[in-house]
């Protein structure tokens, strides 16, 4: 049987410099979504939800662990190969969305 896992996150972990020192915005995260499934990911302000979807989504790397999505490392790929991976697999779905009301629906896309 094929394997369905789609995304694999195994002993994430994502730092960041700040100030001569680092802030740990994720740390040991451990996840898999499988083809069909449906997910939401929830939780306070500042619990690291939009660094593990830039992260998913190859707009970000992994400062440790692995990242794998559709098969390919997040952490390997060049800019290019990140850049074709959102243009042809990946899709998110926001909350909010940004949408500028001076611009018709084709330009805002």
């Amino acid at each position: 049987m094929k394997d369905s896992k789609i995304v694999s996150i195994n002993g994430l972990v994502k730092r960041f410099s700040i100030g001569g020192g680092q802030f740990t915005a994720l740390q040991g995260i451990d996840l898999t979504f499988s083809k069909g499934e449906f997910a939401g990911l929830v939780g306070p302000s500042g619990s690291g939800k939009t660094t593990l979807l830039n992260i998913i989504g190859s707009l970000d790397t992994p400062t440790e662990g692995s990242a794998i999505v559709l098969g390919q490392s997040i952490g390997e790929l060049s800019h290019r190969q990140a850049a074709r991976l959102r243009n042809e697999s990946l899709g998110f779905i926001f909350q909010t969305y940004n949408l500028l009301p001076v611009y018709t629906v084709f330009e805002n896309v």
